[in-house]
């Protein structure tokens, strides 16, 4: 795998064509999916793969290649595609190595490594002055957050002599000190409600390309170490899960209220996440077999979804030059192809069929279902929440007068179709694939 990246970054220097990197990519990609014959592969202490790894490998590896082809129409400055690609495949780097490894001192350098190429992205390629203190934001909500995790594995390492997670299984922890250093980190990352102010921040001020790979795949970082270190945390994960369920529904309920309170559409998209992301940390605390394959499927599928729902905002800022819910009117009569991607991705966000959304929100109620029935009405009143604000954005930006700057509007390109598509495709065959795996 790294000596694919490294004939493809560097294959990129000498010919300077977009091309050439991401056909590599989805090459990667492509060889990623096909070894998924065989699940355990790994070699313990240095790389472990499980179906889990696989999934947000491959996704990983999809979304960079979507997100250099959602930049190729970018010309910031002369340099700006051998920097923006050799930012790309190092991020690419560290995911894949935070996804494939069983160390836990491994999987945090890689965890912490991945911030530093979306932080300079923010900073460097923003669109605001703004983009500072969001640069800030999610650097310092992520670094605070991490110290006591880096403190707790330090501890493990020490007890157990062992920092491999597939030997969890046979020790538990029975520290309360250990249990929220451990989890807090990832519990920012995801974000849950109350760690989540970085989120919208960071994605308003972030290109088009920083928000596809910050909501595809870097916000799947908290889940995948939470499934990871739960088994070792299980003791006390039985005493906080009603605090850990309360504080996820009930914060995945107040972000969707919020969504239907914003004017722009890249922070409604922001907050949706949030709300989605909710779901997984319900799933993942229950630590249960459906709760965690329901919080893995809608992980899968809500990075999918959600990047294409960025990249559709990214494509309207460009030819508008504004991403507010006032100015964004009638669009279905000035771009009638575009509305369909628009109704498409909507309809998937609030997890109708045949997405796997759906699957994942099923997995969900049943699993709601040994637990307080408040669960299972909040879990109901969340995909409702989720229904109601992807149909305000849909009407909001398709239906309504038009008005005047509507004449800067024109039809996507074949490339952004065609960016669309990958989106899309790949979400749509996800169901009856993961089906299969998690039935």
């Amino acid at each position: 795998m790294l000596k694919f990246l490294f004939i493809a970054v560097s294959l990129f220097s000498l010919t300077g064509h977009w091309g050439v990197l991401i056909s590599f990519l989805l090459v990667i990609s492509f060889v990623w999916g096909l070894s998924m014959e065989n699940f355990n592969l790994g070699i313990v202490g240095l790389a472990q793969l499980d179906l889990l790894s696989y999934l947000l490998g491959f996704l990983s590896v999809w979304i960079t290649a979507l997100m250099l082809m959602m930049s190729l129409s970018v010309k910031v400055s002369k340099n700006f595609p051998a920097v923006f690609s050799g930012l790309s495949v190092g991020m690419l780097f560290f995911l894949l190595m935070s996804f494939g490894t069983s160390d836990l001192i491994i999987f945090y350098i890689s965890f912490e490594a991945t911030l530093i190429p979306i932080f300079l992205l923010v900073m460097g390629w923003g669109y605001q002055p703004e983009r500072v203190s969001a640069s800030l934001y999610l650097l310092f909500y992520t670094l605070a957050a991490s110290l006591p995790l880096l403190l707790s594995i330090l501890w493990v390492g020490s007890e157990e002599m062992s920092l491999d997670y597939t030997f969890f299984w046979k020790a538990r922890s029975t520290s309360v000190l250990l249990f929220w250093g451990m989890v807090l980190a990832f519990l920012v990352k995801l974000p849950v409600y109350f760690g989540h102010v970085w989120l919208p921040k960071a994605h308003v001020e972030a290109p088009v390309a920083g928000s596809m790979i910050l909501a595809g795949v870097l916000l799947k970082l908290g889940g995948y170490g939470l499934v990871r270190v739960f088994p070792y945390l299980e003791s006390k994960l039985s005493e906080s899960s009603s605090l850990l369920m309360s504080v996820s529904v009930v914060g995945g309920v107040l972000a969707s209220l919020i969504c239907i309170r914003q004017t722009d559409c890249k922070s409604l998209v922001a907050y949706s996440s949030v709300a989605h992301m909710a779901l997984v940390l319900l799933g993942v605390v229950t630590n249960t077999f459906l709760g965690v394959a329901g919080a893995v499927v809608i992980m899968i599928s809500h990075g999918l979804c959600s990047s294409g729902l960025f990249s559709l905002v990214g494509m309207i800022y460009e030819r508008l030059g504004t991403r507010s819910l006032v100015l964004i009117r009638g669009l279905i009569s000035m771009a009638p192809i575009s509305s369909m991607w628009w109704f498409l991705f909507s309809v998937s966000n609030m997890a109708a069929p045949p997405t796997p959304n759906l699957l994942g929100e099923i997995y969900l109620f049943i699993v709601s279902l040994g637990w307080w029935s408040g669960t299972v009405l909040l879990v109901g009143l969340l995909s409702f929440m989720a229904g109601a604000y992807n149909l305000y954005l849909f009407i909001t930006t398709q239906h309504g007068g038009e008005i005047s700057s509507l004449s800067l509007m024109s039809d996507f390109s074949f490339r952004e179709h065609i960016v669309l598509f990958f989106h899309m495709g790949p979400f749509i065959l996800l169901f009856p694939f993961l089906s299969h795996f998690f039935s």
